[in-house]
This record gives C-alpha cells, structure tokens and sequence, in this order.
C-alpha cells in the first residue's frame, strides 16, 4: 500500500471515530444538564474536522446540535456565590435567544 493511501484509509478512520465522540457529546449533553455546556463545545469545535462525512449525517448532527443549544438557551442557570454556595434564584439562560 503506498503512503497516500494510507494517510487516506487513517484519515477516514479518524472521521468515523470523530463522529462516534461527537454524537455521544450530544447524546451525553442531552442527557444530562451539567455537562451539557461542555457536550455542545466539544461537538461544535469537532464536527468542522471531519472531512469525510455523507451529508445527511452532517445535517442529522447538525440538527443535534441545534437542539442542544436550544436546550441550553431554554435552561436557566442556578445562581452561585463567589463563595461557591449556591443561592436561591436563577440566572438567564447561558445563550442569548436568537
């Protein structure tokens, strides 16, 4: 096998494993709202990687992300004091509605 073949075959590999992390970023952000921010950040920073990628799949994660972000947008957010306790009431949501 000559070498841009197999720059090629690791390279889809990459793109398929980039796909698995970031749809159980969404699904775990979905799932759970604590590390919902950081689930929403990784897919977002991932799903431009991958080059190799059907464009319905591109649009079903695409959509994924959106949902999430509107999940995000829709939360509030627990109000914590600088000393870390957490206080009665609610912040506006982490997003600025569109």
């Amino acid at each position: 096998m000559d070498r841009e073949s197999k720059l090629a075959e690791l390279r889809a590999k990459t793109d398929r494993q980039l796909v698995i992390l970031i749809r159980i970023a969404l699904d775990d952000g979905r799932a759970s709202g604590v590390a919902a921010e950081r689930a929403y950040a990784e897919a977002r920073a991932l799903l431009p990687t991958v080059r190799d990628l059907a464009e319905a799949e591109r649009s079903r994660l695409e959509s994924k992300l959106a949902r999430l972000r509107g999940f995000l947008e829709e939360r509030p957010v627990p109000l914590v004091g600088q000393d870390g306790i957490l206080r009665g009431g609610c912040q506006p949501p982490l997003f600025a509605p569109r």
